[in-house]
């Protein structure tokens, strides 16, 4: 008995007996023979039938993301592509109810942004965000009424950055470069009642930057204390505090300038977000 217990402790280390010794039901008895080691089975485990490289490209089962070829237009030898103009012209109704937006001085990422907008704006109406690279977002509503709504109540900002608002247009571009020009709300006081008009406004306007639009308010005269424009400034404007307006019968008066947000512009390179 004793000369069978020495057999069994020479023959097994102390990392075999730890590895078996999981459950009392699995330790073997003193005097057995260690049980001999099962060998992997050398049956061959059916390999799986590659796949078709084809199938890589498969069409996608969404029902728009199919695409058609149309024969390239040669000019000089060179391939142009020449889409007739219904092409844009239904492209652009699909973004017509939307808006170009970037921030002044900061970027944040799209997720942050987006989640942003949907709570400041979504309550007016249904909305999308989509990223259009280098900070700029394209915003699209459901509705032009909840866009107009946005443009009415601004000036906007996230986190204390003033957010740029714009209607887009064809002519736009998503690429944020050398920001050399920026829209800006101003309050036009002690306007004269007779040119509470969109001319009349446009003129006075002008002399401070290029006139964008009207504030509902101002639109429809709820109060004449003062009018609300949008107004695109150049990055070199001094930013008056007043306007002189020369009138029908040759007198002049002052017309009051405020600025409720007034964009940092570099002195040096006269461009702003710099």
């Amino acid at each position: 008995m004793q000369k069978g217990k020495e057999v069994v402790r020479c023959s097994s280390s102390p990392s075999d007996i730890q590895s078996h010794s999981l459950t009392p039901e699995h330790q073997a008895s003193p005097l057995e023979d260690p049980s001999p080691q099962t060998l992997p089975s050398t049956s061959k485990v059916p390999s799986t039938k590659p796949q078709p490289w084809k199938d890589l490209f498969a069409p996608s089962k969404h029902p728009d993301s199919s695409l058609i070829f149309f024969e390239p237009l040669i000019v000089n030898g060179v391939p142009r592509a020449k889409p007739p103009p219904e092409v844009a012209a239904v492209g652009a109704q699909e973004w017509e109810k939307a808006l170009v937006v970037f921030l002044v001085g900061k970027k944040l990422p799209g997720r942050q942004v987006k989640d942003i907008l949907e709570r400041k704006w979504g309550k007016v109406g249904t909305l999308s965000v989509h990223t259009s690279g280098n900070g700029v977002f394209l915003v699209k509503f459901d509705s032009p009424q909840a866009r107009d709504w946005v443009i009415d109540n601004g000036p906007w900002d996230v986190w204390g950055y003033h957010l740029v608002v714009r209607r887009w247009s064809r002519d736009m571009t998503l690429v944020l470069e050398e920001c050399k020009t920026i829209p800006v709300w101003v309050k036009l006081s002690r306007v004269p009642v007779q040119y509470w008009t969109k001319l009349g406004l446009s003129y006075i306007a002008s002399v401070i930057g290029k006139p964008l639009y009207m504030d509902v308010n101002t639109t429809k005269r709820h109060s004449l204390s003062f009018a609300r424009i949008c107004v695109e400034m150049e990055a070199t404007s001094s930013f008056p505090g007043t306007v002189v307006l020369e009138m029908e019968n040759g007198c002049t008066t002052e017309i009051g300038v405020e600025y409720p947000w007034k964009p940092a512009a570099c002195s040096l390179c006269k461009v702003f977000d710099h």
